[in-house]
């Protein structure tokens, strides 16, 4: 056939090439089925074989869809015209959590987005000796005093429950945080719906209706992973969000708001009484940044964990920063030791996000009639269009030759007065797309990068870590994503 609809084709329909003006369509072997194997098994070489062939933007034919892969130079068009490019509604089509929530809540990603900015990231000056205070305790919890080598599996399931606990106390405050179950409960939750994730991807190959349909599958049968979560929350917070609506109707305009989001959350609501509309709708915001929170904050400090187990050579220069950092704070960190003065531990953070990034995901649906990429090739409506990640974050225009290479200190720039600058972790831009980018870049982002810094000073002044090999651990790849290793660590007791 001459072209394709924007929406997918019907699932055993063979396409030979797209309309002239769109990206260029990798030829294939064997008809419906494309180049759905080689992107499950073998994507790093098949994405990186097509952009030296194909140049960018490119498209495959990937489970019965054609799907469009930016690299380097295109993706930044994406991130910066997000009224074309819509991630929520791409990113819905292979991990629908909306469907999961909306059963409790019709809040919207953007106001969210902008309720993390304003009342999490704006606030770390608040936040920062309460998360500093949770995470030792839950380091001793965890981990312990390690007199003996401790050699720990499983790492990202202990690091999301050792997290859970300052999410706990910036959401719910001191007094929800208090209760135990509910930070098992926030840990819980994330698993659950993180295995949602694993529906198996031949369902994709055949039609993503089918993939999405068999996701949803529990939904239909009025089992929803999360409702006894929201039985728990009811049972621990209801009496907390009673006082709290008395004390504001009591109090009136006097009333303070209380620094964290299940009283930001009430007060926006403007109820004068409880019930269980606003009881599902609370449940359903706070459980929603709960899952983004501690997903992505346990995956990004295993990386880390690991790029630190696995290289010596970086152990000395890390460790005497935390313990000046540590001497001059008393052991007491404010928000300027952690933005300004980690400035090691900070560049090798963003080298391990680096490193960890994704080959290609953060899917954006082109929800504009087309659009038109600067080199003239357009994608029409209905099109899913995927980031090729690796190829910005080994791209030798940013990084050089060494483009491969683990070098925290690229991004440090020393002067002769002794002065050094460096781009900060939390820095979005052209070579740096780990947060996404543009006015959509991730609203957690200074929040999340605090938090994993804050713990790794902790864990590098109390701890030698290392890997039990003793040398690197590769990431695992599956299909485009890569998963932090399932290698163990081990830890001794520095002193």
């Amino acid at each position: 056939m001459r072209g394709i609809s924007a929406q997918c084709p019907l699932s055993f329909m063979a396409v030979d090439q797209v309309s002239q003006n769109e990206p260029p369509l990798v030829p294939y072997q064997y008809p419906i089925i494309g180049h759905t194997y080689r992107l499950l098994y073998d994507s790093e070489n098949l994405l990186r074989e097509c952009k030296e062939k194909y140049g960018e933007p490119f498209s495959l034919y990937v489970f019965g869809c054609v799907r469009t892969f930016t690299g380097v130079d295109s993706t930044h068009e994406v991130l910066r015209n997000p009224d074309v490019f819509d991630f929520n509604e791409g990113i819905n089509k292979t991990f629908p959590i909306a469907n999961v929530f909306r059963k409790f809540t019709d809040c919207s990603t953007e106001h969210l987005a902008r309720v993390v900015h304003e009342q999490i990231s704006g606030k770390l000056n608040v936040y920062t000796p309460r998360m500093q205070k949770e995470l030792v305790s839950g380091i001793e919890i965890f981990i312990g005093d390690c007199k003996e080598p401790k050699v720990i599996g499983n790492i990202q399931e202990m690091l999301s429950q050792m997290i859970a606990k300052p999410v706990a106390n910036v959401i719910l405050g001191e007094e929800g945080a208090k209760f135990e179950d509910m930070v098992v409960s926030f840990t819980k939750a994330e698993r659950e719906l993180d295995r949602m994730r694993f529906v198996p991807e031949f369902l994709l190959y055949i039609h993503p209706k089918l993939y999405k349909f068999v996701a949803m599958l529990p939904l239909l049968f009025g089992w929803n992973p999360i409702t006894q979560h929201r039985d728990l929350f009811i049972q621990r917070c209801k009496p907390i969000i009673e006082e709290r609506i008395r004390k504001r109707k009591e109090l009136g305009e006097k009333y303070i708001q209380k620094d964290d989001l299940l009283d930001f959350f009430i007060g926006e609501s403007g109820a004068d009484d409880i019930d269980d509309k606003l009881l599902n709708h609370l449940f359903g915001v706070l459980y929603l940044i709960v899952f983004a929170s501690i997903s992505t904050t346990s995956r990004a400090l295993s990386f880390a964990l690991f790029d630190y187990g696995g290289r010596p050579e970086l152990w000395n220069e890390l460790y005497e920063e935390q313990l000046k950092i540590h001497n001059e704070s008393n052991g007491c960190l404010s928000t300027e030791d952690v933005n300004k003065k980690m400035i090691y531990l900070d560049c090798f953070l963003k080298e391990s996000f680096r490193h960890s990034s994704d080959i290609a995901t953060l899917p954006h649906a082109v929800i504009g009639d087309s659009f038109t990429f600067s080199n003239g090739t357009t994608v029409p409506k209905g099109r899913d269009v995927y980031l090729y990640m690796e190829d910005t974050a080994f791209n030798n225009k940013f990084f050089g030759e060494t483009s491969n290479d683990f070098q925290p200190k690229r991004y440090m720039t020393s002067y002769s007065n002794g002065k050094t600058i460096h781009s900060p972790a939390t820095k979005v831009d052209r070579s740096f797309i780990t947060f996404g980018g543009g006015k959509h870049a991730c609203p957690g982002r200074f929040f999340a990068v605090n938090e994993i810094k804050m713990c790794l000073h902790k864990l590098i002044l109390n701890y030698n870590i290392k890997t039990e090999s003793g040398k690197i651990v590769p990431p695992i790849k599956m299909s485009s994503f890569k998963i932090p290793p399932m290698g163990r660590l081990v830890f001794e007791n520095r002193n």
